[in-house]
């Protein structure tokens, strides 16, 4: 049994060649399972080169490998935060569903800032990333132009932004969040509450222009002072906005929560406050978060599937990375549900 005394240092291929006594070429047909053309490496030595490579646990620099195959396996995600409920649970689809393909994943919370945005990306321009999964309220075309045109694929969480060469993979927003206020319509809700997300985030429009939607094609009014916006990535925000409404003159007797963070803030409010969910008032959110079901009574809710969501964005990114020509741009848009619980 081969033994090698740690230097501090990372072994090389060399080392392994010179611990095993042969050259670094055969070290790199072992571990690479080829046979160099016409050159047989015999069984007796194979046991060599592996018995070297775990006395120095060596490891071959993922480097040399990417230049080899002009491919890192590595890839980058990025998302506004990574201390919300959502994300979190969106980046940890995509990193098992990467690790499902042998990928590694970076992943980087921007604090939903444009600024550490673009810093991430110019970092992502010095580093072998095979792709990118993007998802932002602040970038432009031309920011996705400068990754695209470095030879890196791109697939973007939501409607915005947008590249000729690069694939969306979103819910409609849209067309859930008017589903979810419908449902409350339906259930004899006649004065529906909205606490928005910020106007600048495409979500949060969308959202909005949901509600808005379900109202019109009801026939019920839209009153300014039933929309309260509010920050989605504090919790503190949804309890701020829901007191507002609950104080007006004439409070609502039901809110849509542009998610579910926001939802919960809500909720804390009401509790406070002693006011009964849904006798006195309902709540819905968006998401189905985990902490959907922690809340008493459990929240109603859109269904988000991040597992489905990261499944997709996997297999288009995959297919951005081997295709041998540019793709045009594609977008995948999954189904959604409504989540019918205690709260509404």
């Amino acid at each position: 049994m081969m033994k090698q005394r740690p230097s501090g240092k990372r072994p090389t291929s060399q080392d392994v060649a010179n611990l095993a006594g042969v050259s670094v070429t055969t070290v790199s047909f072992v571990i690479n399972n080829k046979s160099g053309g016409n050159v047989r490496i015999s069984e007796d030595t194979r046991k060599k080169v592996w018995a070297a490579v775990e006395a120095l646990n060596y490891r071959p620099s993922s480097v040399a490998r990417s230049l080899r195959t002009k491919r890192s396996n590595l890839l980058a995600l990025m998302i506004p935060y990574i201390e919300t409920p959502f994300q979190p649970q969106f980046a940890a689809a995509i990193q098992r569903e990467a690790e499902k393909q042998n990928l590694d994943v970076f992943i980087y919370g921007t604090r939903d800032d444009l600024i550490r945005e673009r810093e991430f990306l110019n970092v992502l321009l010095s580093r072998a990333v095979d792709g990118v999964i993007i998802h932002s309220h602040h970038l432009s075309t031309d920011d996705i132009d400068n990754l695209v045109k470095a030879g890196i694929s791109v697939v973007i969480q939501g409607n915005s932004p947008t590249h000729p060469l690069a694939d969306n993979v979103m819910l409609d927003e849209l067309k859930a969040s008017e589903a979810i206020v419908t449902f409350l319509i339906r259930k004899g809700y006649r004065r529906i509450g909205k606490i928005a997300g910020p106007q600048t985030a495409w979500g949060a429009q969308l959202r909005k222009e949901g509600y808005l939607n379900a109202l019109q094609n009801n026939g019920m009014p839209v009153e300014s002072e039933l929309i309260q916006e509010a920050d989605f990535n504090k919790q503190r925000t949804g309890q701020a906005a829901m007191e507002r409404l609950m104080t007006l003159s004439n409070p609502p007797d039901a809110v849509f929560c542009a998610n579910d963070f926001l939802a919960l803030g809500a909720s804390l409010y009401t509790a406070d406050a002693g006011l009964s969910v849904p006798d006195d008032v309902a709540i819905v959110g968006f998401d189905n978060t985990r902490e959907a079901i922690m809340v008493r009574p459990k929240l109603t809710t859109v269904h988000k599937d991040v597992n489905a969501l990261a499944a997709a964005t996997l297999q288009l990114l995959q297919e951005r990375i081997n295709s041998n020509k540019p793709l045009p741009a594609r977008r995948h848009i999954l189904d959604f549900e409504i989540v019918k619980r205690d709260s509404a």
